[in-house]
């Protein structure tokens, strides 16, 4: 049996070559499974049952191996369902056959069966794979290098040799020769036997093909749109000088079948409905480099003359119409009718009519004209019949529930359930979110079924960092996203958020510790508060500060894309100013201890795409916060701030992005320093020193150092664009002005400047950013310092 499971999972491999994709070969591998296991089951019929132990008890199973033992008895347990003590199954039996073949590390099995006493005793003869004792290859001719192969493979040495390892190891050489520019390579295997028992050689068999890398990607017969802004549509990439790091100049078949039906969709998406291309073409030229060259036939572009719909009875026509985006008039576009397509069926869900079909019938209506007619079939209405919840072992049902719109007798909606998933994934509590509904056993209702694969959400990190403001800083983090203060044993599971930070450095002591309820009071109504203090070393030559204290928060969601936040926060500030400094400076009046008590209220809203590299959308925050004696403090400052950026996605994935800012603060007296306004350095004008940007401390035998003003604003436009996958390039220019007085806007003394970055996104560590800015213009001559590098943290928060 074993012989000719093996010659038929051959046969198989040879029939279905590698470079199909993935569901044939699991498809391939499924079969070969099958009959090995109906053999199997054929043997189990003329060993077992040719005696009848139907409803005996099963007192003993007993695991004997026929040859090499490569597969733990432990694990071959269990992958069997049957135990001691059961009653005999056939039909079970015949299952661990199957889970056992399937596994991919067993070979053949045979079960025994004998009377023991009043029952019977089970012996499964299981031979298991082989485990690997190398690797070989056959037909490489191009390339050369068998241990760089073998180290591709990714496959090591003493593994069973199961299905699912060489698949991997055969999709990952695979990888390799792609790298290099092969993308019709077939992979084949054999498998070797060798002296030692239990063990064979994986000999991998190829088929190399010829050497295609792209040299350049060209269009015909596209009149509408030039080559580069169809190339835009494409993953697909001419190989570059940085082809090492950015892989560009590979070509993926499948992947290339994909770029040519985006291409089209792309001329769909812009009124050429009838679009056709042969597909692309592989022209040789010199060195085993192709031109891709795709021939397009654009057809006429064509517009709306109407759109209609068919009966209906839960919406009117009119309802419809008015949430359209493809109207009569437009011209035709196949993305907008997918659009629409869903708000429909959307409209239909928030009514409870979860199975809604909707159908564009397209006609023609005369020379390049189309009428569009949207076929509803309404189906039936429904109710939300159970709500159940599966997969959370350490996440509370109530930390799920409460995510969840929809309750229990509620009418069925679709687009609630839609909501469901979406607040789920963002909680960033579960690897896989699965919310459906199901058919109920009640008529017209619909159960809820929501399943959720756990991750981790605690994360401990240290490590070191540097940044141009506060040199070289050493740091632990402590996180955890899902915590439950109730809960001493595990502090799991709540849907609470910790942290606790601390840095060391030569410039900075920093320790704080926060804890968030976003569910307060059973309300979407978050409740905070953190212990903090700070050892600021960095501000200025001329004085150190020192803060420790605490604060509360609450923030309420207006909407999905703003909230307002209140907050009520105490500190004590110790400015400490250098004894050198003369006592006619102006940073002599901010020495001393202070007590600052304050409430703030901020209004955000945020329609940003990403936090980190937004491409569109725009970001919106004003501030005020309170400080007086009326609040138990001894400094008296109203802060008023306002913020904002804006994103725009231009062409090759290029991004123009304006930002700015404008603080004013009024005090009762002279504003201590920790509350004045500050320019300069990595976060506003890049082309001047740290916080070096405002009213100096001038005079005889004074420092001449900056001591910041009541009125600051800046405005920056910056141009990012891609240079490999995870590294962008930037041109910026900054310009900004800080004034004396409180409301004063006057740009009199107005800085400016301008530079270039790189912007990168590195795993574990994050975004980062590096700029190098020089000054255009400075009214204050000790501001300009030359051109200046900032290396920073890159998050837009």
């Amino acid at each position: 049996m074993v012989v000719i499971c093996l010659a038929f999972k051959r046969w198989l491999d040879n029939t279905i070559p590698y470079k199909m994709n993935y569901f044939y070969q699991t498809a391939s591998r499924w079969v070969s499974a099958a009959v090995c296991s109906l053999l199997a089951l054929c043997m189990l019929a003329s060993t077992v049952h040719g005696q009848d132990f139907s409803g005996k008890t099963i007192n003993s199973i007993s695991i004997r191996y026929a040859g090499s033992k490569n597969v733990d008895e432990a694990r071959v347990r269990n992958m069997m369902s049957v135990k001691t003590g059961q009653k005999y199954s056939a039909e079970k039996l015949d299952d661990d056959i199957r889970s056992l073949v399937e596994s991919g590390l067993i070979d053949d099995v045979r079960i025994l069966a004998e009377e023991q006493g009043n029952g019977v005793g089970l012996t499964f003869v299981v031979e298991t794979k082989p485990r690997l004792a190398g690797v070989g290859f056959e037909g490489n001719v191009a390339l050369q290098d068998k241990e760089k192969m073998a180290e591709a493979t990714k496959i090591k040495v003493g593994v069973p040799l199961s299905d699912a390892a060489i698949f991997e190891a055969r999709k990952n050489l695979q990888e390799y020769y792609q790298g290099y520019g092969y993308p019709e390579v077939a992979i084949d295997h054999r498998l070797q036997k060798t002296d030692r028992a239990g063990y064979a050689d994986l000999i991998f068999v190829i088929q190399e093909g010829s050497k295609n890398e792209v040299r350049k990607i060209r269009f015909e017969g596209n009149n509408a749109f030039p080559d580069h802004k169809l190339e835009n549509q494409m993953k697909t990439k001419e190989k570059g000088l940085l082809s090492f790091l950015t892989k560009s100049g590979r070509i993926d078949l499948d992947q290339l079948a994909e770029d040519e039906e985006a291409v089209l969709e792309f001329y769909r998406d812009n009124g050429y409905l009838r679009v056709r291309s042969t597909g692309f073409q592989r022209v040789p030229v010199k060195g085993g480099r192709v031109d891709l060259v795709m021939t397009i036939n654009e057809g006429a572009r064509y517009t709306v003359n109407s759109v209609g719909f068919g009966k209906m009875s839960v919406f009117t026509a009119e309802e419809m119409g008015k949430v359209l985006t493809l109207n009569a008039g437009d011209s035709y576009s196949s993305k907008k009718m997918r659009q629409d397509i869903t708000t429909i069926r959307s409209y239909y869900g928030s009514r409870g009519y979860a199975d809604a079909e909707v159908n564009p019938d397209i006609r023609n209506a005369g020379p390049n004209s189309v009428n569009i007619i949207y076929r509803v079939i309404e189906g039936s209405r429904y109710k939300v019949g159970r709500v159940t919840i599966e997969g959370n072992n350490v996440t509370k049902d109530k930390v799920i529930r409460r995510e969840i719109p929809l309750k229990p007798g509620d009418n069925f909606n679709t687009v609630d359930l839609e909501t469901t998933r979406k607040r789920l994934r963002g909680l960033n509590y579960f690897n896989n979110v699965y919310a459906e509904g199901e058919p109920s056993g009640q008529k017209g209702y619909r159960d809820i079924n929501v399943l959720v694969n756990e991750k981790k959400t605690g994360s401990v990190q240290f490590g070191l960092g540097f940044s141009s403001i506060d040199s070289i800083v050493g740091y632990i983090n402590l996180e955890q996203t899902n915590f439950d203060i109730t809960d001493p044993w595990s502090f799991t599971g709540g849907g609470q958020r910790f942290g606790m930070n601390l840095r060391l450095g030569t410039e900075r002591r920093d320790f704080k510790i926060s804890l968030v309820e976003p569910w307060f009071l059973g309300q979407r109504l978050s409740l905070g508060g953190e212990l903090f203090y700070r050892d600021q070393l960095y501000l200025s030559d001329e004085y150190d500060q020192r803060d420790f204290g605490g604060a509360v928060f609450l923030r309420k969601p207006l909407s999905s894309k703003s909230y307002v936040r209140g907050e009520y926060r105490l500190q004590k500030i110790r400015i400490d100013v250098e004894d050198d400094v003369a006592p006619t400076s102006v940073f002599q009046e901010f020495d001393g201890d202070y007590v600052r008590s304050s409430l703030g209220l901020t209004y955000v809203y945020d329609s940003r795409d990403a936090q980190v590299t937004p491409r569109s959308g725009h970001k919106f925050e004003a501030g005020l916060d309170v400080a007086g004696q009326f609040l138990g403090g001894d400094v008296d400052t109203i802060t008023l701030n306002i913020e904002g950026s804006k994103h725009w996605n231009l062409w090759f994935d290029s991004i123009l992005t304006l930002r700015g800012r404008a603080s004013v603060v009024e005090s009762d007296g002279v504003t201590p320093i920790f509350d004045r306004q500050f320019l300069g350095g990595a976060r506003d004008l890049r082309g001047f020193e740290y916080r070096d940007i405002g009213p100096r401390d001038t005079g005889a035998g004074n420092t001449n150092e900056v001591y910041g003003g009541d009125t600051a604003a800046y405005a920056t436009v910056e141009w990012s664009f891609p240079i490999v996958e995870t590294v962008r390039g930037a041109i910026f220019y900054d310009t900004g002005f800080v004034n004396e007085d409180s409301w004063d806007f006057g740009p009199d003394d107005l800085y400016s400047d301008a530079g270039v970055g790189l912007r990168l996104n590195i795993p574990a560590i994050g975004p980062l950013a590096l700029d190098y800015a020089v000054p255009v213009s400075s009214p204050d001559d000790e501001s300009d310092q030359g051109g200046q590098f900032n290396f920073y943290l890159d998050f837009a928060f």
